[in-house]
């Protein structure tokens, strides 16, 4: 059973307290990622739940047993590091079954799981290579074939495609969905690369300062975040963040030198607040090329003047100015509009997000 479970997990180097209370559990067959800026403690997370530091306070239970003071080879876990750590004078074959020979497993028992893995991840052709003569998605491969051939508890991710093209990390990241869709192990993968995390995980765990921030879904981080960082760091474009003045229940924009009163869903929460002015968030997608009609009375046009157009093929990106904010939306790239014109903006406040300025709090 690959079921983890962190409980009140801290980790200092010194007098510097890296993870914070970090309370995590991991489901049988579940794909966590673990997700946050460089510095903010994931791949410390992920090398005490691998066993290759260890933890200053708190427990890890993996299968149903406190492995807390278990070195790395007694916790049943696998893992694939970013620089692939291959034995470069080996072949591929030898690579993957290099740790069952440690382990004593006869040869016809080795090479059975050798092909079965090779064939598994299409590499069946590199098994007499050399790691030198690989290219990085293949090595990679490899490295994903020699943690499989153990049949782990559980793999560990740590950062697996940020040495690869931008190409080949968007094929990778397909083949390790599919293969976690075929086995049904528990992973966890650490990334700093949110569309990585959102296309990949069952949950996500968004990290800041060794805290986790929010635990939930894609749909639920990326539609519902808890606050203004989680927000603002998940996402491609990421999220408009507007500071803008209640007025009578709406907020107030000045965009194209005309003033316009947004509603928004959550006017009541703004007005308990009695805050004077708000944190307006908004993605891009929800500022569009103006479309049928809608009564829903959270959508308006606005007028909107283009300083910078962005081309990305499916759509097309425009970034102008509200209240002296950078604003970027989201065009159909038949919209025609060109840097230096106005034209009219569609606004869907329906799925908007307030937050208070000053603390960064969520207000519901």
């Amino acid at each position: 059973m690959g079921h983890i479970q962190l409980n009140n997990i801290c980790k200092s180097f010194g007098s510097t307290e890296v993870l914070k209370n970090i309370d995590l559990e991991i489901q049988d067959g579940e794909f966590l990622i673990l997700i946050g800026p460089s510095g903010c403690g994931k791949s410390t997370l992920m090398n005490l739940i691998a066993g290759l530091e260890d933890i200053t306070s708190g427990e890890i239970v993996i299968g149903g047993s406190d492995v807390s003071d278990k070195s790395p080879k007694d916790r049943d876990i696998a893992m694939v590091f970013q620089s692939y750590a291959l034995y470069p004078t080996m072949s591929v074959g030898r690579n993957i079954s290099f740790g069952l020979e440690m382990r004593k497993v006869p040869k016809a028992k080795r090479e059975k799981i050798v092909a079965e893995v090779a064939e598994l991840l299409q590499i069946n052709h590199l098994l007499d290579r050399k790691p030198g003569q690989l290219s990085g998605g293949q090595r990679q491969r490899v490295a994903m074939g020699r943690a499989l051939a153990r049949s782990p508890k559980a793999f560990l991710f740590d950062e697996p495609l940020s040495n690869l093209d931008a190409k080949l990390r968007v094929e990778m990241r397909t083949e390790i969905k599919k293969l976690h869709q075929r086995l049904g192990t528990t992973i966890v993968y650490v990334t700093h690369d949110q569309v990585e995390a959102m296309t990949l995980a069952d949950r996500i765990a968004v990290l800041k300062d060794g805290v986790v921030q929010q635990l939930g879904t894609p749909y639920e981080i990326y539609n519902d975040p808890v606050n203004h960082f989680v927000a603002d760091f998940m996402g491609s474009p990421g999220m408009n963040f507007v500071e803008c003045v209640v007025f009578n229940d709406k907020l107030i924009i000045e965009s194209a030198s005309k003033s316009y009163q947004l509603a928004v869903p959550c006017a009541k929460a703004i007005k308990d607040s009695g805050l004077e002015s708000v944190l307006l968030g908004i993605r891009p997608e929800m500022l569009t090329d103006p479309k049928p009609y809608d009564d829903s009375g959270f959508v308006q046009e606005v007028c909107f003047d283009v300083e910078v157009v962005e081309p990305m093929g499916a759509d097309t990106v425009a970034i102008g100015k509200w209240n002296d904010t950078e604003v970027q939306v989201r065009l159909s790239p038949e919209s025609g509009e060109v840097a230096g014109e106005g034209f009219t903006l569609q606004v869907d406040t329906s799925k908007s997000i307030i937050f208070d300025p000053r603390s960064g709090n969520r207000i519901r």
